[in-house]
């Protein structure tokens, strides 16, 4: 059964390095696709076939479109078996962002600093990528 791999990326820079990782990693030029804002001439709704590429499901195309329009860039891996599993491992390694993330900025404060803890926590790492199956 057939399964995408869905996700977005903060800007075109990163998305291409993710890309040309999953080349690298034996995904063909057919099972990678990429959207982003400047790939629309008008203004698509979230029915537009561009992000229902390789079977990304109606309820989610409007959350997608949403972050596309606001400048996020998408990445579709559509295929057979685990290698979805294996292509969404690698845009997690390669800075997906939750479909709902926005940029992050810096807490400022006027307070005393604190070094970041080098424990990771108990908490495994969510992955940011989510894949669909293909009807």
């Amino acid at each position: 059964m057939a399964k995408t791999a869905v996700g977005l990326f903060e800007d075109l820079a990163t998305a291409d390095k993710v890309v040309a990782r999953l080349l690298k990693s034996g995904f063909s030029r057919d099972e990678v696709k990429v959207v982003q804002r400047s790939d629309f001439d008008g203004t698509p709704g979230p029915g537009t076939d561009i992000l229902k590429i390789g079977g990304l499901p109606k309820e989610h195309a409007g959350r997608y479109w949403e972050a596309v329009r606001d400048g996020r860039v998408l990445v579709a891996v559509t295929s057979v078996g685990e290698t979805a599993d294996r292509a969404a491992d690698v845009m997690d390694e390669g800075g997906a962002i939750e479909v709902g993330e926005r940029t992050a900025h810096p807490v400022t404060s006027d307070g005393p600093r604190v070094d970041p803890s080098a424990d990771p926590g108990l908490y495994p790492r969510r992955r940011a990528v989510q894949l669909f199956t293909v009807s």
